[in-house]
């Protein structure tokens, strides 16, 4: 059996979106983002149909007509802008206040926008990123939105400290305290049931169950 090694091409910057894998006489395989950028800072765009969050916007049909105009330059906060294939792809805003806007066919620079709702199960995330996406290049003010689930925090610290290595009473000291662990026999203690679900919720969602966040 041969082994074939993987490198990234030093082109990959030209080589973000074709439609097909393009074949570089550098070897090695073609990346969306640079391999070598950690996980905060590479921007990643998720498939439009499967992401309940991105914007989907086309031209209306009267060009001079009153609203939003395709005007990406003037956009605060622009991160990403890809021509693809299927059209053009932006991401503008915050890590924690990202808009994901997909252009199947762009219009002219200047032309007023429409949004494109689907009538599916996504139907009302979309509306509501519509509306996000429009208070953000409008300069509106976001509604507050609520903290992170301190359950899913849990979940998460939960994963983190089983992919480390510890046990489940050392995840169960962190996440519960060691006072409530120690207050009762490890074996029948409740708390011990409580952190062998979490660390199973957190091995579930990071073998893919991460993906139901998408459609909300």
């Amino acid at each position: 059996m041969s082994i074939a090694l993987i490198t990234k091409t030093p082109n990959f910057k030209l080589l973000l979106t074709p439609a097909t894998p393009v074949p570089s006489s550098a070897g090695g395989c073609v990346f969306a983002v640079d391999p070598n950028l950690p996980a905060n800072e590479a921007e990643l765009f998720w498939l439009p149909s499967q992401r309940a969050s991105a914007v989907i916007l086309e031209a209306t049909p009267t060009p001079n007509g009153e609203g939003l105009r395709f005007t990406p330059s003037s956009w605060t906060g622009v991160r990403a802008h890809r021509h693809a294939g299927d059209g053009e792809h932006i991401i503008l805003g915050t890590v924690f206040d990202q808009h994901q806007l997909w252009l199947p066919d762009p219009p002219p620079t200047g032309h007023a926008l429409a949004a494109i709702i689907p009538l599916d199960d996504l139907a009302t995330g979309r509306t509501a990123a519509t509306e996000r996406f429009l208070r953000h290049v409008k300069g509106r003010r976001l509604p507050p939105t609520p903290g992170p689930n301190p359950r899913f925090v849990d979940t998460l610290r939960a994963l983190d400290g089983h992919l480390n290595g510890a046990s489940y009473r050392a995840i169960a000291q962190c996440i519960f305290g060691p006072a409530r662990v120690a207050a009762e026999p490890w074996r029948t203690s409740p708390l011990r049931d409580a952190t062998i679900r979490l660390v199973r919720t957190g091995i579930a969602l990071m073998r893919g169950g991460y993906r139901k966040f998408l459609r909300k």
